[in-house]
């Protein structure tokens, strides 16, 4: 499946845009924007607008352009787009082809399960659920025989796939069982249920950071570094295996006391960025944008195919900013338009007007690791954690 975008009116008409996997796409007259489009159309925003697109599904969000993007003739500020849709901004005119595929008689799509019931997981009696999320929900289970507890998410896609595009996500997401750390919840087990799928983790019996703040208020400082080290020695370890893990937040972040010591873990190491890769996932992108973006590296947006390591440090900075300050590091704006221009401007408060007792250096390295611009980052976790530690 694709879609492609046709620039059927403006000073670019007929040039295409062709997408075959989940990606962004940015447009506006900024040399950041994938299409950029003259300096001299002052219609156009220098982000005017974004697109998400996972074939066949695509979806368009207005960047807080002054002038609006028009779907169909109509100003939207977001829109699930359909084969023939047109989109206007300033003088320029796109239209939207969705190429399906012909159907196989081999490889129809796997039937989704039923989302009112709990599924049933081979070998495994869930006990209760633990909890919801983008991907899917996640259950307390135990194992048949011996008793031992996991913790198992069953991932609910959101489009039908084929059977072979769910064997390509178990084969990729399989490859992450090789992950052993002590700051990482390992993952077990990854199979099929019910016509979905599980990602069977370690059962970590602890409070994820976002419920320690809620309970504790802003953490001391040497405690909230600790976690931020436990965090970055686990993705030190993981990004030597080559996986990044994309997905850290602070419900991602679990901890326990260990034989008298407080241990933070990462949970979901890379499944979101596995799970993105598939073409049922939908645009899952978007649908936490605004929820997920204190945390959310802005190469996301700006160059998704191309993310690296670097993106890592930029979450775990967030959420240490967050979890020393209890404010998030972008302020979302209220007004619906202005939302999504705040992604782009990515400003933030200086670490040290909110907390003055941090010190310079600590805030340095952490304000360091939030550079919008990846290259202006640390060269690694590693670097980022001894940073930390000065």
């Amino acid at each position: 499946m694709r879609v492609i975008l046709t620039v059927i009116a403006g000073p670019h008409k007929g040039q295409k845009f062709t997408f075959d996997r989940h990606d962004t796409f940015l447009v506006g007259r900024s040399k950041h924007a994938h299409f950029q489009l003259p300096a001299k159309d002052r219609n156009l925003s220098r982000i005017h607008f974004m697109m998400e697109v996972n074939p066949p599904e695509c979806r368009l969000i207005d960047m807080g352009s002054h002038n609006g993007t028009f779907v169909n003739g109509e100003s939207r500020l977001s829109a699930d787009l359909k084969d023939g849709d047109q989109i206007r901004a300033g003088h320029t005119v796109l239209r939207v082809h969705v190429l399906r595929e012909a159907p196989s008689t081999t490889d129809g799509p796997v039937p989704f399960w039923d989302v009112g019931a709990a599924p049933a997981i081979p070998g495994y009696v869930i006990e209760r659920e633990l909890g919801r999320g983008a991907m899917g929900i996640t259950y307390l289970v135990r194992r048949e025989g011996h008793g031992t507890l996991y913790a198992a998410k069953v991932v609910r896609p959101s489009v039908a796939g084929s059977a072979t595009q769910i064997s390509e996500f178990l084969r990729s997401a399989r490859m992450l069982l090789q992950l052993d750390h002590p700051h990482l919840i390992s993952l077990r087990e990854v199979g099929t249920c019910s016509g979905g799928f599980y990602l069977l983790s370690e059962f970590f019996p602890g409070l994820n950071a976002a419920q320690v703040l809620e309970r504790d208020g802003p953490l001391p400082i040497a405690r909230g570094v600790r976690w931020a080290s436990q965090l970055l020695e686990a993705l030190h370890y993981g990004h030597g295996k080559h996986f990044i893990h994309c997905d850290i937040k602070p419900t991602n972040v679990i901890v326990a006391e260990i034989d008298g010591k407080e241990v933070a873990k990462l949970a979901d190491y890379a499944t979101a960025r596995v799970y993105q890769a598939a073409p049922f996932s939908g645009l899952s992108l978007t649908a936490s944008l605004l929820s997920l973006a204190s945390f959310m590296p802005p190469e996301l947006l700006f160059n998704y195919q191309e993310v690296n390591a670097v993106a890592d440090q930029y979450s775990v900075a967030a959420v240490l900013y967050h979890l020393l300050t209890g404010k998030p590091v972008l302020d979302v704006p209220r007004e619906e338009k202005k939302r999504y221009s705040s992604l782009i401007r990515r400003q933030y408060v200086p670490l040290r007007e909110h907390r003055r007792e941090i010190p310079p250096a600590l805030a340095a390295a952490i304000e360091k690791a939030l550079a919008r611009t990846p290259g202006q980052r640390f060269a690694d976790a590693e670097a980022f954690r001894k940073a930390l530690l000065v």
